[in-house]
This record gives structure tokens, sequence and C-alpha cells, in this order.
């Protein structure tokens, strides 16, 4: 199974010399591997994510020979299959979740402090913003410390 992780990794990084950097970034290549590394540490224990490493790597073969051919919406679908299998069977999450949720609740809540007691909502927005972004960033940080993030 190793052999085959290396192997993806190894057209990965062809890929990367090959691509142009638009198609590269359509391609969103570095999720990609962060995918083929997770779909490795479950691989012994989960059969789907067997099955979606052996997906990959033909997926991945196909893709080098025919470069220009590449469909980026069903490129985006398999990759979300993927991600969404790690995300609801192995409880990781994407990068920025908890940023992203804690600066919105944080940007709602500092509009009813803003309007309340500092009685100017453009104050409360970015104080609640702030807020937000630190415990989200913390968040996030700590879940990527623990190998918790795609």
């Amino acid at each position: 199974m190793e052999d085959r992780i290396e192997f993806v990794k190894t057209i990965l990084k062809k890929l990367r010399d090959t691509v142009s950097k638009e198609r590269l970034k359509q391609l969103d290549l570095d999720k990609c591997e962060r995918a083929v590394e997770k779909l490795s540490i479950f691989s012994e224990s989960c059969e789907e994510c067997q099955y979606y490493l052996l997906e990959l790597e033909e997926y991945f073969i196909q893709l080098e020979a025919n470069q220009d051919e590449t469909d980026f919406k069903q490129h985006k679908q398999f990759i979300y299959g993927i991600t969404s299998h790690l995300q609801k069977n192995h409880k990781l999450l994407p990068e920025g979740y908890y940023l992203s949720i804690f600066m919105s609740l944080g940007m709602s809540i500092g509009v009813v402090f803003g309007l309340t007691i500092f009685e100017n909502i453009g104050i409360g927005i970015a104080i609640g913003m702030c807020t937000g972004l630190a415990i989200g960033a913390g968040l996030d940080a700590d879940a990527n410390k623990k190998g918790k993030t795609i």
C-alpha cells in the first residue's frame, strides 16, 4: 500500500511541474495531496479509504496522460466525494472551519453589543469580528496540531 501512496505522490509532483499555474489553481493539488495523506492513514482500517486510494491512483494517471481534456467540474466533485467521506466517517475538518464559524458568530454578537452597549454598530462589528477571528484561528491551529484537518 505504501508503494501506491508514493506512486500517487510522484504523479502529483509531476503534475505540479508540467501543469500551468492557471490549471494548477483549478486542480487544487495541495488539497489532493492532503487527502492522499489522510486516506493513507485510514486505509488500514477503512475499506472505503482503500477504494478511494485506488480510484485516486487511476484518476491521476489518466489526468497526467490527458492534461488538456480535464473536466474541472468533475474533478471538484471527485475530490469533494473523498473529502466528504473523510469529514463524515473520520471526523476530519476542512481548513478554516472554526475561523469561518466564529468570525460570523462574533460579528453577529458584535452587532448586538454595538447597538446596546456602545451605541455604535461599527465598533461592535469590529470587536466581534476580531474576537471571533482570534477564537477561530486558535481552534483551527489546535485542530491542525492534532491532525484533524484535511
